[in-house]
């Protein structure tokens, strides 16, 4: 508020200077008063920095999803063969939350160690749009009972269940949601 203040101020000042020099026409007071087309003022100059920052996050963001989900599927697949254990969320062993939520913190985004959690956290997407990167979760009413990492082509890289290591398979059910949070 006190840049545009000041902006505003200093605007004024420079209206005064000009009608100052100027001789006094009917005519050339407006004309001296607008300022020049592809000439700055303050105030337009705030606005081009404001909508400058706005043009750096859009970008920004395009940009941040292939390279984090190209993080989560290399984290992830360096992961293949670590056996599954209940409530695990180290590479001695994981559960299914544990795998994603550890997966995506490596590519610097915060999980809930649940399934029914990440789902809630992530935004929904149809299959047709799902990425490599992108959640699967496998669903039984509103909860999710088990989550993966879509690995492309009908597939998921997942920690199945005690006994078993993290691996790709098939998506086995047609009860899915897909859900993207890079």
């Amino acid at each position: 508020m006190a840049l545009l203040t000041r902006a505003r101020n200093v605007a004024l000042a420079g209206v005064t200077a000009l009608a100052v020099a100027l001789p006094i026409a009917p005519m050339a007071a407006p004309a001296a008063a607008a300022p020049a087309p592809g000439a700055s003022t303050p105030a337009a100059t705030t606005a081009s920095v404001v909508a400058g920052d706005r043009k750096k996050k859009s970008s920004r963001s395009s940009r941040s999803f292939a390279v984090r989900a190209k993080k989560v599927m290399s984290t992830g697949n360096s992961l293949k063969g670590v056996p599954y254990r209940y409530g695990g969320t180290t590479p001695r062993g994981f559960d299914c939350s544990g795998f994603t939520s550890y997966v995506y913190r490596k590519a610097g985004v915060r999980l809930p160690h649940s399934a029914t959690g990440q789902m809630y956290k992530a935004r929904r997407i149809s299959r047709s749009s799902a990425r490599p990167g992108d959640l699967v979760f496998f669903r039984s009413g509103g909860r999710a009972y088990h989550v993966g990492i879509y690995a492309g082509g009908n597939r998921v890289l997942h920690s199945p269940r005690p006994g078993q290591r993290v691996g790709t398979v098939r998506i086995w059910s047609r009860n899915v949601t897909f859900g993207r949070v890079l």
